[in-house]
C-alpha cells in the first residue's frame, strides 16, 4: 500500500510542476493595448511585462474591480535594480483575478523628481495645511477650540498630505505614515492651555483680547512647526514623480473552463463487526469530489470538499475469508471529506457502505470508516473557456 500511495505522491508532484509555470502577457504602450485585447488570465498568477523609457525607474499598478472602490484593489511595484537602466520591467500578479469580471487597471511610470518639484509639492501641503486649522480654529476665553475632534483633524491632515503629494512616490512605494506621538501631544496640551490666565504668559501685553489672540498664534505656529517637519521628512530628495500613465476601465478577464473534479487513489477501509480483532483491507478507488468554495481564493476551508465514489476491486475479502463488496456494481461506496494537499494530492476519510456476504450465505450491510490518498484530476465540460 506505501509504494501505491508514494507513487500517487509522486505523480501529483511532477502535475504540479508543470503547472507551476506561470503566464506572461504584455502592455503595448505604442497600440495601448494589453494582453493583444484579450482578457487577462483569471484564477492564477501572471506576469504583466512592458517596455519602458531610460529614465523611468519605478512601475506601479494598482488593479481593483470596477465595480468596487480603490481601497479593495491591490498595488503592485516594479523598480529598476541599483545601478541599471532596464527598458522593460515584469510586474507578478500574485493575487489571482476573478472569473469573468471587468477590473480598472492603473499603470504608473515614476522617474526621479527634481528639487523644484519636490520644493513646489512642500509649499502646497504647508499653505493647505495652514488654511485647513485657520478655518477649524477659533479663540475663546476658555482656550483655543477646533470645530473637529483631534482624531478626525489628524486623519485630515493626512489627507491633505495624500492628495498633495498624489503624483509622487518613495522608491520603496511606502505611503505618508501619518502624523507621530509628537503632534498628538501638541494637540492634547491645548486642552491645558487657560485664555484667561494668557496675560501672564506674554510680557507688555495688558489688553485681554490682543493677550488671547497672540498666545493663541503662538501655539497655531508652534503646531504648524510641527506637523511640517513631518511632512518635510517624507518629501524625501529621493522622491519619484510619476511622469505617464496607462489606464484600461472594464477590462474583463476570462471565464475559466467549469470542470469536473475526479479522484483516483488507493484507500483502506476499517472493518471490525463479527471480526475477532480489527481488520484492514484496501483497494483503489475512483471518484467525484464537490469543492466548499474556489479555492483560489481562500487557503483552507476551500481546500475542502465533500466526495463520493467507489472502491475498484471485485476480489476484497476479510480475515475470514468473507467477500466484501456493496450496493452498486457489487462494489463498497465511500462518502467523505477530503482535503487538498500541493492542488493535486487529495487525502481522503470517511464512512464505507458495505456488505459482507458470509460463510453460511447471509450477508451483512454496514457503514465502516476508510481513509485513502488520491490524485485530483479536473475533467474539462465544455462549458466557458478552456484557458487556465
Amino acid at each position: 500500500m506505501i509504494k501505491k500511495l508514494l507513487s500517487i505522491l509522486l505523480f501529483g508532484l511532477c502535475a504540479l510542476s508543470l503547472h507551476a509555470q506561470v503566464t506572461t502577457i504584455n502592455l503595448d504602450l505604442i497600440t495601448g493595448k494589453i494582453n493583444g485585447g484579450l482578457p487577462l488570465p483569471a484564477e492564477k498568477e501572471f506576469y504583466v511585462q512592458g517596455a519602458i523609457p531610460e529614465k523611468i525607474e519605478m512601475v506601479k499598478l494598482l488593479i481593483y474591480q470596477s465595480r468596487k472602490t480603490e481601497k479593495t484593489g491591490y498595488t503592485y511595484f516594479w523598480k529598476a535594480p541599483f545601478g541599471y537602466k532596464d527598458l522593460s520591467y515584469q510586474v507578478l500578479m500574485a493575487d489571482p483575478l476573478r472569473s469573468n469580471t471587468d477590473y480598472r487597471l492603473e499603470f504608473g511610470y515614476y522617474q526621479k523628481a527634481g528639487p523644484e518639484q519636490i520644493e513646489e509639492v512642500r509649499s502646497l501641503i504647508h499653505q493647505n495645511i495652514k488654511t485647513y486649522l485657520s478655518t477649524i480654529t477659533t479663540i475663546k476665553r476658555g482656550g483655543i477650540h477646533f470645530s473637529e475632534s483631534d482624531e478626525v483633524l489628524i486623519n485630515n491632515l493626512s489627507k491633505i498630505v495624500d492628495q498633495g503629494a498624489y503624483y509622487f512616490e518613495l522608491p520603496n512605494g511606502d505611503k505618508f505614515p501619518g502624523f507621530s506621538d509628537i503632534t498628538r501631544s501638541k494637540l492634547e496640551q491645548r486642552g491645558k492651555l487657560k485664555m484667561g490666565k494668557a496675560k501672564f504668559n506674554v510680557t507688555g501685553m495688558t489688553e485681554a483680547d490682543n493677550v488671547r489672540a497672540v498666545f493663541a498664534n503662538n501655539y497655531i505656529t508652534e503646531l504648524e512647526n510641527i506637523l511640517f517637519s513631518e511632512v518635510d521628512q517624507y518629501l524625501s530628495p529621493n522622491m519619484l514623480v510619476r511622469v505617464d500613465e496607462s489606464v484600461f476601465e472594464n477590462y474583463p478577464t476570462e471565464k475559466t473552463a467549469n470542470s469536473l473534479p475526479i479522484n483516483v487513489g488507493y484507500g483502506a477501509i476499517s472493518l471490525s463487526d463479527g471480526l475477532p480483532e480489527q481488520d484492514f483491507v484496501m483497494s483503489p478507488y475512483a471518484g467525484l469530489s464537490f469543492p466548499l468554495g474556489n479555492r483560489t481564493f481562500a487557503r483552507f476551508m476551500n481546500n475542502m470538499s465533500i466526495s463520493t465514489g467507489f472502491f475498484l476491486s471485485g476480489d476484497i475479502k476479510n480475515q475470514l475469508d468473507e467477500k466484501i463488496s456493496g450496493p452498486v456494481l457489487d462494489r463498497p461506496i465511500y462518502v467523505g471529506l477530503g482535503y487538498n494537499f500541493f492542488r493535486f494530492i487529495r487525502l481522503n476519510a470517511g464512512g464505507t457502505f458495505i456488505t459482507t456476504e458470509q460463510v453460511g450465505g447471509m450477508s451483512d450491510d454496514s457503514f465502516q470508516p476508510f481513509v485513502g490518498v488520491s490524485a485530483e484530476f479536473n475533467i474539462w465540460l465544455g462549458i466557458g473557456s478552456k484557458k487556465r
